[in-house]
């Protein structure tokens, strides 16, 4: 059997990491000199609290080598493989650190390890996504390389976007990018970005939170063609993210289930990874069609 292991930063919620199975690597939390480990020493309700109410941002570190290595060797003693996705390494150095374990695993084992490692291009949901397709193709027999096949197949396939209620988080956190251009301009005014293949992109400025929300529904039937037209036409399997502000996310998720032919949601809550660069309020969705 192939177990499918991913970060923190892929946003899956315990119960769904649970019910498929999916091992998970702790990202590490940076509030000055005091280190958390995601989800395991600090709950998304003590982070957004930390975040609001600190002095220092915070920042977001990869695992360290033992982290991985503390997940994947249960599932090797008991005889599985392993197809390993990490965020993208244009974002973090979560992918490195994976090398490094299997390295030193292999090292001490003396030889090669049944450990498949993929350098993502995506994060949040788009990123658990993925997960979730490889589990099916391993639930249905798959070999290692073919789940690995599966989940970057849906590279073509996936959209990621968010709507922020401020800039000011993505300016702290150093990750403004192309959208440095907004600044000054931001006054009353929310940005919708894409996230995709490890780039921050700009897409527009609307005037409301309504207005954004709005734009989010209409990216769904015509998605952003950033890194070329997406694949699929079928029914849609999409996550609603949001950062502590379920009602929206809960009005979002009516919306497209009236809207839309619906195959898949995944309500997902963001997590640090995102949240300190995109702050409290934000709204995101990630999806894709068959």
């Amino acid at each position: 059997m192939v177990r499918v292991v991913t970060d923190s930063g892929a946003h899956l919620s315990r119960e769904l990491r649970a019910k498929f199975n999916i091992g998970i690597v702790p990202l590490q939390v940076l509030f000055g000199t005091r280190a958390y480990r995601d989800e395991v020493d600090l709950s998304n309700e003590q982070f957004f609290y930390m975040l609001t109410h600190e002095k220092v941002h915070p920042t977001t570190s990869a695992p360290a080598p033992q982290d991985f290595i503390n997940t994947w060797k249960p599932i090797l003693d008991a005889g599985e493989e392993i197809v390993s996705i990490t965020l993208p390494s244009g974002l973090s150095a979560t992918y490195s650190s994976a090398v490094n374990a299997k390295a030193q695993m292999e090292q001490e084992h003396g030889g090669e390890l049944p450990i498949t490692l993929i350098d993502g291009k995506w994060l949040s949901m788009a990123q658990g996504f993925q997960c979730l397709e490889g589990v099916r193709v391993a639930q249905a027999g798959g070999s290692r390389a073919e789940v690995a096949k599966a989940m970057t197949r849906m590279d073509d396939k996936l959209s990621l976007v968010f709507l922020l209620d401020t800039l000011e988080y993505l300016k702290r956190g150093g990750r403004i990018g192309k959208a440095q251009a907004w600044l000054g301009t931001m006054f009353n005014v929310k940005p919708l970005l894409e996230i995709a293949h490890a780039r921050i992109e700009p897409l527009e400025r609307v005037r409301s939170r309504k207005a954004g929300i709005a734009r989010l529904l209409e990216l769904i039937q015509n998605p952003p063609a950033t890194n070329g037209a997406r694949q699929g036409d079928g029914p849609l399997h999409i996550s609603v993210l949001h950062a502590r502000a379920p009602e929206s996310a809960q009005q979002l998720e009516n919306e497209i289930r009236a809207r839309f032919n619906v195959a898949e949601l995944v309500m997902a809550e963001i997590g640090p990874t995102i949240a300190v660069h995109a702050g409290p309020d934000a709204l995101g969705l990630a999806f894709y069609r068959e």
